[in-house]
């Protein structure tokens, strides 16, 4: 098969990552299970639980998800986030980010049930060709699948309400725990192609960086902020784990699992030696530098300094001032006035 063809046929199957549906059966979900311990070379602790969600009570799940990760009230965050210059002032946006999340969501797994699920009703994007409805089916529950495996070991949902005051190294955490996924996904998606080996998995690596397409038809009264940093953890996150499974198979991955990463810096520069951000930085008191309500203390890392500077900046001077980050800490004050 031509490599062209390759590409053409390996970015309909990245798609299924966001686009594709199907009827939930137990039996579907032990042999997707099955690929993803074949390829990922752990088991699962026990068989993973799934049912169907209706897109009314997804809507439901992902406010209610969104306001957790929040550091402070949806409305609060929001607004210190305008004050920092990551996005502009936006009407209901809150509701635009449900109606975005909404849209990209056709399966997933929540690790506070410990459940599959996938949307009732869902549109489904299948492939050209014999099977291909079976085999979008396939990769989509192998990357949500991984995530419940890699939940069983690491108890994810703990884990990020650990990181709500440091939003930098939960999306480090992120861009791990996707990248896994993503990679699983891609290395079940290879089996299928006649001839892929390694060399085929790193021609269309690449092709990964296609959030781009994605990207294009999000809706344009979002602020880029969230559009990007929702498609960072599959493009940056997937050569994060690459780079590690090149040095040390999925061994490296494992031991990434004891000592994920702490910070999008070292995401986005993991060749570098593994080096703690900057601790310390603020005082044990918060609340005694202002007179005034202490809403939340943070740290926004050097993706989100990226994309701040790239606001004034080219992409390549907005990487280059940023990549000196060493560590940042944010306190974030409100005296109740807009």
């Amino acid at each position: 098969m031509k490599r062209n063809r390759l590409a053409a046929v390996f970015l309909g199957l990245v798609s299924v990552l966001l686009c594709g549906a199907s009827t939930l059966l137990p039996a579907r979900i032990r042999e997707v299970s099955r690929l993803v311990e074949n390829v990922r070379g752990r088991r699962f602790d026990a068989p993973v639980p799934a049912s169907e969600i209706d897109p009314a009570a997804l809507r439901g799940f992902l406010k209610r998800k969104l306001a957790e990760s929040f550091p402070a009230s949806p409305e609060e965050t929001l607004r210190s986030l305008e004050v920092l210059g990551l996005i502009d002032r936006t009407p209901d946006l809150l509701e635009r980010l449900l109606d975005f999340y909404a849209s990209q969501v056709i399966a997933f797994y929540d690790p506070e049930p410990r459940r599959f699920y996938v949307v009732r009703g869902g549109a489904h994007d299948a492939l050209d060709g014999p099977g291909g409805a079976d085999l979008s089916e396939r990769l989509l529950f192998s990357h949500e699948l991984t995530h419940a495996l890699q939940d069983q070991t690491l108890r994810l949902d703990g884990r990020f309400k650990a990181l709500r005051d440091d939003g930098d190294r939960a999306l480090a955490l992120q861009c791990l725990l996707e990248g896994e996924a993503t990679l699983v996904m891609v290395r079940v998606a290879l089996k299928d192609l006649p001839g892929a080996d390694e060399a085929v998995e790193e021609a269309l690596a690449p092709l990964l960086s296609a959030g781009a397409l994605e990207q294009a038809n999000a809706p344009k009264n979002l602020p880029p902020f969230f559009v990007e940093q929702l498609f960072f953890p599959y493009v940056e996150g997937t050569a994060y784990v690459r780079r590690a499974v090149e040095r040390g198979g999925w061994k490296a991955v494992d031991r990434l699992w004891s000592d994920p990463p702490r910070s999008t810096a070292e995401i986005l520069h993991g060749e570098a030696p593994r080096m703690a951000p900057a601790a310390d930085l603020l005082p044990p008191d918060v609340s005694r530098l202002a007179r005034a309500h202490l809403l939340y203390t943070d740290t926004i890392g050097e993706w989100a300094i990226r994309f701040l500077l790239k606001r004034a900046l080219s992409e390549e001077e907005a990487s280059a001032a940023a990549q000196g980050w060493q560590g940042d800490r944010l306190a974030f004050f409100t005296t109740g006035e807009n």
